[in-house]
């Protein structure tokens, strides 16, 4: 494994208590999400916030698909838990169709049968 710089180190080395996190894919996502001056979300793109941890800007990894290791992105914690335990793919679709009924349209429900939900 590379050598991190202490911005990445912190973030790679935090204890994950529900996973064995696979080190070498957080660095790839960390290194995707950096522009030269932030990281930024993967979904949104807004700059994320370093500090605060309670923050709902604040740097979360992700699981494109739900708990696997292998394919994590970077993105804002308050869209990480929206997205739990979905898909990169469901997530995009359920959004999708939330945005559509926000403005007056209907929603077809077959939308939720969500192949990772877990609650």
């Amino acid at each position: 494994m590379a050598k991190l710089c202490q911005r990445c180190g912190k973030y790679v080395n935090r204890v994950d208590i529900r996973n064995k996190p696979n080190k070498n894919a957080r660095i790839k996502a960390l290194r995707d999400a950096w522009d030269g001056n932030h990281f930024k979300c993967y979904y949104s793109g807004v700059v994320l916030d370093e500090i605060n941890s309670k923050s709902p800007l604040y740097v979360s990894f992700d699981h494109r698909t739900p708990r696997d290791e292998d394919d994590i992105v970077i993105a804002a914690a308050c869209i990480n838990y929206m997205k739990t335990d979905m898909s990169e793919n469901e997530f995009r679709a359920v959004v999708i169709a939330l945005s559509k009924a926000f403005q007056g349209g209907t929603i077809d429900e077959k939308i939720f049968n969500l192949k990772y939900w877990k609650r």
